[in-house]
């Protein structure tokens, strides 16, 4: 019996590990979506404020990195090899971009979910646009990019830009 569940990939399969990271941002809004209808039915419980807590968290803190591990080290390196299609360059540019919005969209979502659990009523959550555009987002990432970054990964360049990844973040909590 496996009660732990499969262990999230290192940083020596970085594409693994921002896929994993995409399924943990599906799960966490489906939960998003589940919100209203919860609070309508138990109120503002300690339930409610516990997963709300872990998606605050997880939003503010894996979210920015994520997006910077995909935008400074995946995407920079695709952009740089020539075999990653023409086709695909310009849709890895607005991928970056997307990135702004989301996070613009998550400070208007993540407000709201503050307000919820301070006041302790029900309120209404934008979770719109930040819910929809996420799983475009990731639906774009997984299907066109993901493939195509695996395709011309070989294992050693693999094991660099996880470790880029890796100094990166350690450089993030120095400088904060």
């Amino acid at each position: 019996m496996d009660l732990l569940g499969e262990p999230a990939p290192s940083f020596d399969d970085p594409v693994g590990l921002l896929l994993a990271c995409h399924q943990r941002i599906q799960q966490h809004c489906d939960i998003l979506e589940r919100i209203p209808s919860y609070v309508d039915q138990k109120g503002v419980d300690e339930e409610l404020r516990a997963a709300v807590t872990r998606i605050l968290r997880y939003f503010d803190l894996a979210g920015p990195a994520h997006h910077a591990d995909e935008e400074l080290v995946l995407f920079s390196w695709l952009l740089q090899q020539p075999g990653f299609p023409s086709a695909l360059r310009a849709p890895l540019r607005n991928l970056a971009e997307q990135h702004r919005l989301l996070e613009a969209a998550w400070q208007d979502l993540a407000g709201d979910l503050h307000s919820l659990i301070a006041l302790e009523k029900p309120m209404p959550l934008r979770l719109e646009p930040f819910v929809s555009m996420n799983r475009a987002h990731i639906a774009l990432e997984n299907a066109e990019m993901f493939p195509v970054a695996r395709e011309l990964l070989d294992a050693d360049t693999a094991k660099i830009l996880g470790m880029t990844m890796v100094q990166r973040r350690r450089e993030m909590e120095v400088a904060v």
